[in-house]
């Protein structure tokens, strides 16, 4: 989906027309490589159009008590942190912050919360899910979608979607260097 607000503008009492596009956008990432090209997206989105770019990572909590989620807060605020600095050093304003949610309950969050932070998009990256899991259409993407009167863009998929890891985490090959607890 792409939307476009034609606005008029006037600058020294001249009508220069113009499309304006957005100001403030959403970029939800997740753990996943595709969490990184996502932001590779964004980036571009807003420096295209000056956008400021709000960041927001929700660490999914299984229903199921006794199945643990696949990071720790702090790995979440760290997430978090790495991106908005990523996003800074290309030149785009951006804040961002992390939160948890039952994983039946993180579109609605997401939607939730660029309603509070009054965005104008929401971007995501792209898992390309496969089997079962995209036929059932319940991706977070997909009720993003359904409940959502923003805008919804989707970043290219990653080319391969692993646990991203930031680099002071990796070893010299590419690995986790060392085992978090959770």
């Amino acid at each position: 989906m792409f939307t476009l607000c034609f606005t008029l503008s006037a600058q020294d009492g001249v009508s220069t027309g113009g499309a304006h596009v957005w100001d403030r956008l959403l970029c939800a990432i997740d753990q996943f490589e595709s969490g990184q090209v996502a932001l590779d997206f964004v980036a571009g989105v807003a420096l295209a159009n000056d956008a400021s770019v709000r960041v927001l990572h929700i660490r999914e909590v299984p229903k199921m008590g006794r199945v643990l989620p696949l990071e720790s807060p702090a790995e979440a605020e760290d997430l978090v942190r790495d991106a908005v600095l990523s996003l800074g050093m290309r030149g785009a304003a951006s804040a961002g912050r992390s939160c948890s949610a039952l994983e039946d309950q993180v579109a609605a969050r997401i939607v939730k919360e660029a309603q509070l932070w009054e965005c104008q998009a929401i971007i995501l990256g792209s898992r390309r899910l496969r089997g079962i899991s995209r036929l059932s259409g319940r991706s977070v993407r997909e009720r993003i979608l359904r409940v959502s009167s923003l805008p919804v863009l989707v970043a290219p998929a990653a080319e391969s979607n692993g646990i991203y890891w930031p680099p002071r985490f990796r070893s010299e090959r590419g690995h986790p260097a060392v085992a978090h607890g959770r």
